[in-house]
């Protein structure tokens, strides 16, 4: 196998580092494992990460990253607020698809880690989310379409919260009955409009 640079060799132990954290979880998942399934020793991992935390906050912080960069680029040219949350929301399952792997991590570690850097990781992502949209909720307020007593805060954190639900549950359980995404969004996005 030939020797790869160090962003590529970086870029292959965050990827094999999200594989095992998804099956195994973060916490029964150690550092030796990572390096043999990469096909790699232990101290050429270190070279990388300083340990299994560095890792996962390198999958989070590139999650994020794909999430917000993703849905920047589905509504670049949107300037209706209630049309974006619209096709952030109808592209959530296709993107749940494609990060499945860093999702099944992200929420697992919601659910069971007591790590405080692990924490910190999650809640440095769920803010960015929920900045993202307490942006387009104002610009929903300012325009007149969103109603202007709500508290954009406080609503951002329901998309969010209904964001995890939905993705803890259509990733790990067969789809429900009437659980349509049009709907779905309506009962999410309905509140909020004038």
């Amino acid at each position: 196998m030939a020797r790869l640079k160090a962003p590529q060799r970086r870029e292959q132990l965050i990827e094999v580092a999200t594989r095992l954290f998804a099956e195994r979880g973060y916490e029964a998942t150690t550092t030796a494992a990572i390096a043999e399934a990469a096909g790699v020793t232990e101290p050429i991992l270190y070279r990388h990460f300083s340990g299994k935390q560095e890792l996962f906050v390198a999958i989070v912080r590139r999650m994020s990253e794909q999430t917000l960069t993703q849905w920047r680029a589905l509504i670049e040219g949107t300037t209706d607020p209630a049309e974006q949350i619209r096709t952030i929301a109808r592209e959530f399952p296709a993107q749940m698809r494609r990060l499945e792997d860093a999702y099944h991590v992200l929420h697992g570690a919601l659910a069971i880690s007591n790590d405080r850097k692990v924490l910190a990781c999650l809640r440095e992502h769920y803010i960015g989310i929920h900045a993202f949209f307490v942006t387009i909720i104002r610009d929903g307020q300012a325009s007149g379409q969103f109603r202007a007593d709500l508290d954009p805060n406080v609503t951002a954190w329901h998309f969010i919260y209904t964001g995890i639900g939905y993705a803890m549950t259509s990733l790990n359980l067969p789809p429900f009955d009437g659980a349509d995404i049009e709907a779905l969004i309506g009962s999410v996005l309905g509140p909020l409009l004038r």
